[in-house]
């Protein structure tokens, strides 16, 4: 009888134990944002996406020769990240002594286009925003360029 009440006693410490084990863990999704230059981003540093904190980061490391940041998105924050995204590390707006993690949707992409987001992606982010743009811009004149509407305009005017 002493041993059935202990081994009933050592479940219920291991239920309790694993029960506080998944309260304690922090809601929210993972992915890694990958940059040239770490700029001084450190683990805990917030990740903000409008001037509202949606994260924090969760480890910095090495990938492949670039800067791997691990973040963890709150669980009611992820659904509102629309890709394309713009990662970028630059001063946290709360305390102009640390680094942040900036995350700003970059327009809604629908039909084919669309991307979901998936837990544990890696994605590339951008050394600043203004570097972002101008990629985005040149990926939109090319993109115009291929377009029948391109080739409608230059019939009409003339051009080749």
């Amino acid at each position: 009888m002493k041993r059935s009440a202990r081994i009933c006693r050592n479940f219920a410490v291991l239920f309790l134990l694993a029960a506080l084990a998944f309260a304690c863990k922090p809601a929210g999704k993972e992915l890694t944002v990958l940059f040239a230059d770490g700029k001084g981003i450190a683990k805990a540093d917030k990740v903000y996406q409008s001037g509202i904190v949606i994260g924090t980061v969760r480890d910095v490391g090495i990938k492949d020769g670039r800067a791997a940041v691990r973040i963890r998105i709150d669980s009611d924050k992820w659904t509102e990240l629309k890709p394309p995204l713009a990662c970028y590390i630059d001063t946290d707006p709360a305390s102009s002594t640390h680094a942040a993690m900036l995350v700003r949707g970059l327009g809604d992409l629908g039909g084919e286009l669309a991307v979901t987001l998936k837990e544990n992606a890696i994605i590339d982010g951008v050394d600043s925003y203004l570097v972002w743009q101008v990629l985005h811009f040149a990926r939109n004149v090319t993109d115009l360029e291929r377009s029948d509407f391109w080739r409608y305009i230059k019939k009409q005017t003339g051009g080749n």
